[in-house]
């Protein structure tokens, strides 16, 4: 009689610790949810509109002031002159959970983030150019107190392919970006780009008296550290890759200069994740190696 009751204590106190651990692994779980990706962020994409799962949508209007201090050039006895850019970029985002009516108490936010830099464009041979660059400022949300510390950087490749009559350029990137918010604990991404780029001059079309040329582009984005996105109460969708096809008019090696603010070209681009969870359309002024 003894043994029964002494095993009928036992068994109890082993169910019990059975659901008292499933009770925190549950509680663990929604409190240290993945992380997902920070409002800061939207400084280092460009201007458009980003989408995630149908119900989480970002409005980003990035201005893309810069200053050339000078351009890269290298001779045929190999003299070189770096091209040395001063970039000013000020960028308003918009973020959207109007289909998360149950989903936490957020409201659309509106964000502002002034984050200057500096880009260096090194012509390693007459075919092939690399342009390391970083940036560094500051964020705010403009509703609440909440700021940021943002940084990214990284380096860029250009191989021009063919002998010059063929305008096929190889693309190459490495990125690393973050943030430091006021009193949360810091974020960051990296990734690896590839891709190429082709110009094809329109015969007999001009703007302002000069030959129009079509630009395209598509690259690959791998990114190491994968974005995170709360898309549900329970569920949250990682994005570990991105695809993006370009297409803009230009004026081949003559920019366009509206107001203050010159553009390599003007056109569109169109963002995708390869689980097709994300997409994206952006403003198209600049090729990936420049922007």
């Amino acid at each position: 009689m003894v043994f029964y009751f002494r095993l009928s204590i036992l068994l109890l106190a082993l169910t019990s610790a059975a659901e008292l651990a499933a009770q925190d692994i549950e509680l663990k779980g929604t409190q240290d949810p993945a992380r997902q990706v920070h409002w800061a962020m939207g400084a280092y994409f460009g201007s458009g509109w980003y989408q995630v799962d149908s119900n989480r949508s970002m409005y980003i209007l990035r201005i893309p002031t810069r200053q050339t201090l000078s351009a890269s050039s290298i001779d045929g006895q190999g003299e070189r002159e770096f091209g040395i850019e001063i970039l000013y970029p000020l960028t308003f985002g918009l973020h959207t959970l109007d289909e998360l009516p149950d989903f936490i108490d957020f409201d659309n936010f509106a964000t502002v983030s002034f984050t200057p830099g500096i880009q260096v464009e090194i012509p390693v041979t007459q075919k092939w150019s690399l342009r390391p660059y970083a940036h560094f400022g500051w964020g705010t949300e403009t509703n609440t107190s909440d700021t940021a510390w943002i940084y990214y950087g990284g380096i860029k490749s250009r191989y021009r392919l063919g002998d010059g009559s063929n305008n096929w350029s190889l693309l190459n990137g490495l990125y690393y970006a973050g943030y430091q918010p006021e009193f949360k604990s810091r974020g960051k991404f990296a990734s690896f780009m590839t891709g190429m780029e082709y110009s094809l001059p329109l015969s007999g079309i001009d703007l302002g008296g000069d030959d129009l040329w079509l630009n395209t582009h598509i690259t690959y984005n791998y990114f190491f550290d994968k974005l995170n996105f709360h898309v549900d109460e329970d569920r949250v969708e990682s994005i570990s890759d991105q695809w993006e096809l370009g297409l803009a008019l230009g004026k081949g090696n003559k920019k366009i200069k509206i107001w203050f603010i010159s553009f390599e070209h003007i056109g569109l681009s169109y963002k995708w994740s390869s689980n097709r969870h994300y997409r994206a359309i952006a403003v198209n002024v600049r090729s990936p190696f420049t922007f």
